[in-house]
């Protein structure tokens, strides 16, 4: 989609919202007397209306029996009449409860038009267990961005917001094949290694991780999404493979079946050493097709990002551009109050003419190739859920086809000559089925059972072309299923102790076939792999009051194995066509205080991982790299996060994360390379912070400035060993400046990225393809980039 017909949906979506809609909607309810907690719960399933509220408002408080038909907001009146609370709708979001009249205790103006500023802090509904929890009651390492904090931000993609959470980095390379490291759980810094990423990242739960060497990671833009979740730490037992680090959720908006929601949004931007001009048109549609019955929301996303690096061989300027389209379909029938069926439908394309690797030695932001290094990828997803209420528990039934595809040509006339590149076009297919009951909140004993079946096939596809004939063949081809069964129980031993147990089995099975060599004579090679494991989980939970929470842990994660490619065969040393999954636990202790009525509240996390088995390159006599399971390694850190509302208009966010991540045991590569206990691991900085201040004056406008900033401290590219320059990555800080204010529904802000133009590296290597073979290569934060946004709601 180009940028008149975005221009035109806009338009459309800015017809329909001025269109005349309204519409009362009724249920029959029947609630006995019970917590209030759960009463709300139970509105909020009945109508399909997101109902927001803190666990803490609600502690201690039981609801009257309430039995009739009312609409939701009536009903939610009675169900708090005589508890101090009341509910106030946003405008085109939730229903929100809160304290008393909408005012601070200090008698200010409390914000009233973003959901997350009226919660108390940290106060965000997550779905990090499979269940809807508060975050700050997980007993988990969890981070969660909501939609009114990404919006402060200004956040698009991963490089805006990621790397704020504690202890997560984010290794920015070639967009749409970057990395993201929690906890120093990494070998590579530049892209995915030849193995399962150790970061999984999902979309409504639905996995986005290749089951080898990655075709993708889409960096799913932020806009019209509820919140982002952050899970630190293995999650192997509720999420399965490709969670060593921990995993990302991105959470979309829900329909709302009785509201006409509308969000409009465009901005335009100028980036420094850059003569092009960025842009984004983006685009939501809540619309109620049948009233409480049948709706739809409707998503489209059009960002460009310009190029910043100038390609002295192509002669091309600003090379290095980025075009993003994304379409997000997501459809709710609600059948009856029990049972709810949704369909999602997403699509996304991410276009680079050339890749975002500069070369020092050239000056500065150049690069220099014989041809352009484009990378293109579009990831589809169709899924479906049923959801029906049994009333001892949630029945949800869940599945899901993936599809992923890589463009790709880099220059290799370091290693063919003139004219020769490398041309990539993988694919992957993905299927996904998942059952699970969930019991409701609030038991003696809550439970979670599951079942769940993926099968995964990937085509990869990289000959050396040169003018249009293949050179060398180098096709690998893999098939792989995992079938896993996963359950978790919570016993509250009382109102201040609960214990948590759960475990994940699982079989994963993989087969490859892999072709080497010239077109006439290529060489051919097959693998086959078993991998049967039980993961477990379990956790003490002690809180004895709403300012304090405590908990340990011990879970543990593990990663699928892979396939060696581009390896011949070599006489007298059989190399292994495939390596095995690796593990690893993670023992954690953490405190969640919170201070004055929660104004003031730090959640800290000590952990301790064990990781075995670490999937490695050894060398052969021949000098080639093969992939097996050897090494260990012992990553040690704390996490803090603090939030503080120093004031009802003012609000600070601050996070530190001091990470200690080695090798732990000496490892003999071959060919004489030792990695020696003690060798830090790739891309594991010892400090990272993030700060985020904001204020907003109060009256008609609301005008709001925001102060943000990154600081993170020095790493290595690679493992420091014989053969292989480790360079000198990260070590910088950086500065984000935004203000605006709001008129009506109308939000109007003036950015400025990168205050100071910094040259922060994030990933470099040493070597490649291109003219010159020994070049240092780079990637970089984007230049200093200034902005303006119009944002239009509802």
């Amino acid at each position: 989609m180009r940028v008149p017909t975005m221009a035109a949906l806009a338009a459309a979506l800015s017809v329909l919202v001025h269109s005349a809609f309204a519409a009362t909607s009724t249920y029959a309810v029947d609630i006995p007397r019970e917590d209030l907690a759960l009463a709300l719960n139970q509105i909020a399933q009945q109508s399909h209306i997101e109902i927001a509220f803190s666990a803490d408002l609600t502690r201690g408080k039981i609801s009257p029996a309430l039995k009739g038909t009312y609409t939701p907001e009536q009903a939610l009146k009675l169900l708090l009449k005589g508890s101090g609370l009341h509910v106030r709708r946003i405008a085109g979001g939730p229903l929100v409860i809160e304290k008393g009249a909408g005012r601070s205790a200090s008698g200010g103006q409390m914000p009233t038009s973003d959901s997350d500023a009226t919660r108390p802090l940290g106060e965000i509904i997550v779905t990090a267990s499979k269940r809807a929890q508060n975050q700050r009651e997980v007993a988990d390492s969890v981070t969660a961005f909501g939609d009114y904090e990404l919006s402060r931000r200004g956040a698009q993609s991963f490089a805006d917001y990621i790397g704020c959470a504690p202890g997560v980095i984010f290794q920015q390379a070639i967009p749409g094949l970057s990395n993201v490291a929690i906890r120093g759980v990494g070998t590579t810094t530049v892209g995915p290694d030849q193995g399962q990423a150790t970061t999984g990242i999902y979309l409504n739960d639905i996995p986005l991780t290749d089951p080898s060497y990655a075709v993708s990671m889409p960096d799913i833009d932020t806009f019209d999404l509820q919140r982002v979740e952050v899970l630190r730490g293995p999650q192997g037992t509720l999420f399965g493979t490709a969670t060593l680090g921990g995993a990302i959720n991105y959470i979309i908006n829900p329909v709302y079946l009785d509201t006409l929601d509308t969000r409009l949004e465009s901005s335009v931007s100028g980036t420094q050493h850059s003569a092009n001009v960025g842009y984004t048109v983006k685009g939501a549609l809540n619309l109620p097709i049948l009233t409480n019955v049948l709706g739809v929301r409707l998503t489209a996303i059009k960002r460009f990002d310009p190029g910043y690096l100038d390609n002295i061989g192509t002669g091309k300027k600003d090379s290095n551009s980025n075009d993003d389209e994304e379409f997000r379909i997501n459809t709710l029938w609600q059948v009856n109050r029990r049972v709810s069926v949704s369909f999602f439908s997403f699509y996304d394309s991410e276009e680079s003419p050339d890749t975002s690797e500069a070369l020092p030695a050239l000056g500065v932001l150049k690069r220099d190739t014989t041809i352009p290094e484009y990378h293109n990828f579009v990831t589809r997803i169709n899924s479906l859920k049923v959801d029906e209420d049994f009333d001892f528990a949630t029945l949800t039934l869940s599945g899901a086809r993936t599809q992923k595809s890589q463009s790709s040509q880099l220059d290799f006339t370091t290693y063919f000559g003139p004219d020769v590149s490398i041309v990539s076009y993988p694919t992957t297919h993905m299927t996904t089925l998942e059952a699970r009951l969930t019991s409701p909140n609030g038991g003696t004993v809550e439970w979670l059972v599951g079942a769940y079946h993926g099968n995964q096939h990937e085509n990869y596809p990289a000959p050396a072309i040169k003018n249009g004939q293949v050179l060398q063949d180098v096709t690998t081809d893999y098939v792989s299923g995992e079938t896993s069964e996963f359950g978790e129980a919570t016993y509250r031993f009382s109102d201040q102790w609960r214990a948590t147990l759960g475990g994940r089995f699982y079989d994963i099975r993989l087969q490859t076939e892999s072709i080497l060599g010239p077109p006439a004579a290529p060489q051919i090679s097959t693998g086959r792999e078993v991998a049967r494991g039980f993961s477990p989980k379990g956790s003490v939970t002690y809180e004895p009051s709403s300012d304090l929470l405590a908990y340990a842990l011990v879970s543990k994660g593990y990663r699928s194995g892979g396939v060696n490619l581009d390896i011949p065969p070599l006489a007298g040393f059989p190399t292994p066509a495939t390596y095995g999954p690796d593990s690893l636990v993670n023992y954690e202790v953490g405190v969640r205080p919170s201070w004055f009525n929660h104004q003031l509240a730090l959640d800290s996390t000590l952990f301790f991982i064990n990781w075995t088995d670490i999937q490695l390159r050894l060398g052969r006599p021949d000098g080639f790299a093969y992939a097996t399971n050897a090494g260990r390694a012992h990553n040690f850190g704390l996490e803090n996060a603090l939030n503080w509302r120093a004031t009802p208009n003012l609000q600070f966010q601050l996070s530190a994360t001091f990470l200690q991540a080695r090798i732990s045991k000496t490892t003999d590569l071959g060919n004489g390379v030792i990695l020696p206990e003690g060798a830090p691991i790739p891309g594991a900085p010892h400090w990272s912070a993030s700060e985020l201040a904001t204020y907003q004056w109060n009256g008609d406008h609301r005008p709001y400035v925001t102060v943000s900033g990154r600081f993170i401290s020095g790493a290595q590219s690679v493992f420091a060993v014989k053969g292989a320059q480790s360079l000198p990555i990260m070590d910088y800080g950086v500065f984000d400046l935004r203000a605006g204010l709001k008129i009506n529904q109308y939000d109007l802000s003036l950015y400025v990225e990168n205050v100071a133009d910094r040259r922060g590296v994030t990933a470099a290597y040493n070597g490649g393809g291109g003219p010159d073979p020994n070049a240092v290569r780079d990637f970089y934060i984007r230049p200093r980039t200034v902005g303006l946004r119009l944002d239009w709601h509802l």
